[in-house]
């Protein structure tokens, strides 16, 4: 059989003592290397006059587009807010309208609406409105023909008048 082999009794080798031996600099000398080495950084970079006047003239154009987005927004607001209360305005003129037509005031949305289905560009909201309250009167109102009857100053009979005499076999 074979002995075991003793690893306590074998020498480990020596570190190599040959390190390459550090370059020391003196400040002057890295001042003159840090400084180079910023310059070639540094070539084609603004100075520092060049960079403050950029910065004031990006701070007014930052204020110049802020102020014009302030007034866009305020102008969008306004005009929103104008057009609410043109059809406020609007629809206040049509139910004053439809009441003086003589509709009830608990109608009046319902004939406001009604008539504005009929509203084009040309008829407007009153000849409309005159056209469908002649078709539709409001409830309560009473039509009264003023008209002349035609000859002999009887009014000629109508279909209904007509009928109801030939079933009960009136004479005319």
């Amino acid at each position: 059989m074979s002995e075991p082999v003793n690893n306590e009794h074998t020498p480990t080798p020596a570190p190599a003592s040959e390190a390459p031996a550090e370059k020391t600099f003196t400040q002057t000398e890295l001042d003159s290397i840090v400084g180079k080495r910023i310059a070639k950084a540094m070539k084609g970079m603004p100075g520092e006059e060049e960079l403050t006047a950029f910065r004031a003239w990006k701070a007014s154009q930052q204020t110049e587009q802020e102020k014009w987005d302030a007034l866009t927004k305020e102008r969008d607001e306004s005009r929103t807010a104008l057009t609410a209360v043109q059809a406020e305005l609007e629809q206040y003129k049509r139910e004053k309208f439809l009441l003086g037509k003589g509709v009830a005031a608990d109608d009046v949305d319902y004939y406001a609406f009604k008539v504005g289905k009929l509203v084009s560009d040309t008829t407007d909201f009153e000849k409309a409105a005159e056209q469908f309250l002649k078709d539709n009167p409001p409830a309560g109102t009473v039509q009264v023909d003023l008209s002349a009857p035609l000859g002999g100053g009887r009014p000629s009979p109508t279909e209904n008048e007509m009928m109801n005499s030939l079933i009960r076999g009136a004479r005319k």
